[in-house]
């Protein structure tokens, strides 16, 4: 006997099949900016060893010559100082790849755990940079608040005081720009050419040093961030060991070990003051670098 029946979704659930998309929903990945903007002329020097040795010179000072044969000249002797560099910072990213998974997969394990450890590995380097002009002596704005052209002008004076009239960036991140964006003194076209912010979302260059943007700047909490205004030789990055990669075959687990690995340091450069200190050697400090705080 038959009855009237509709063929629903329960009824035809063995013909109705589930799909996996062709590609993985990937967490963001932020680029790569701050150790682009860093002193990187000491990795060549760290082939071998665990500390760098930096010496620190000081400007001679000019004295008055007094005429007579027994006014002998004096010379001048500085006691230098020296930075010193130790390179410990040893990180990786490592995963387990089981041969099962490997044959099952529809997807490229193997590629995408090569990307994830490169990926970590670069972030782990912007993330130590990005934590050191929490130390920086010469501070401008304040944590929470959007910025001003007075924070501006006064970050740059401080590096226009040691000197510095290029190779220097600003580096800020997304919310500092955004408020920037607000100043009409750097979006507005009567001063800004060719093109506008609207256009762009770029600020243009301020104060003569670029502009650029990292997601991976340090966030003492929620609204506030650390940017900065740093000469190039202002933070100092070395790399003595690049990432590398290296693979296992695990023949308890029947998988692949997979690890990406590298050895650095990053630290701020010790800058000698210009002004000469006869025979004691010159105050140093970190002129060529200004911690911005903003929102």
């Amino acid at each position: 006997m038959v009855t009237s029946r509709e063929i629903t979704t329960t009824r035809a659930a063995n013909f109705i099949p589930e799909i996996w998309a062709q590609d993985t929903r990937n967490a963001i990945e932020f680029t790569e900016v701050l150790s682009k903007l860093v002193n990187t002329q000491y990795e060549a020097e760290m082939a071998v060893g665990d500390t760098l040795h930096i010496p620190l010179r000081s400007n001679l000072d000019t004295q008055t010559k007094t005429q007579g044969l027994s006014n002998t000249i004096n010379y001048q002797a500085v006691t230098e100082g020296v930075q010193n560099i130790t390179i410990n910072t040893f990180q990786y990213a490592a995963q387990l790849l089981n041969h099962i998974v490997t044959t099952q997969s529809k997807f490229d394990e193997r590629q995408r755990i090569a990307h994830a450890m490169g990926y970590a590995l670069m972030r782990g380097i912007e993330v130590s940079i990005a934590a050191l002009p929490q130390s920086f002596s010469q501070i401008v704005g304040t944590l929470g608040a959007d910025l001003d052209d007075a924070n501006l002008r006064r970050a740059w004076q401080y590096l226009a005081d040691a000197g510095v009239t290029s190779d220097a960036t600003w580096c800020f991140g997304p919310a500092a720009i955004a408020s920037l964006f607000g100043n009409d003194k750097f979006t507005n076209k009567d001063y800004v050419t060719p093109s506008s912010v609207i256009e762009t979302a770029t600020l243009p260059p301020l104060y003569s040093y670029p502009a650029v943007q990292s997601n991976l700047l340090r966030n003492p909490a929620a609204g506030q961030t650390e940017c900065f205004l740093a000469h190039r030789e202002a933070m100092i990055l070395i790399r003595q060991l690049m990432p590398t990669v290296r693979q296992q075959f695990k023949i308890d687990n029947i998988a692949d070990g997979l690890v990406a690995y590298d050895i650095y340091n990053t630290s701020e450069a010790t800058w000698v003051d210009e002004a000469p200190n006869g025979d004691t050697v010159a105050s140093t400090g970190d002129f060529g670098a200004v911690l911005v705080r903003s929102a």
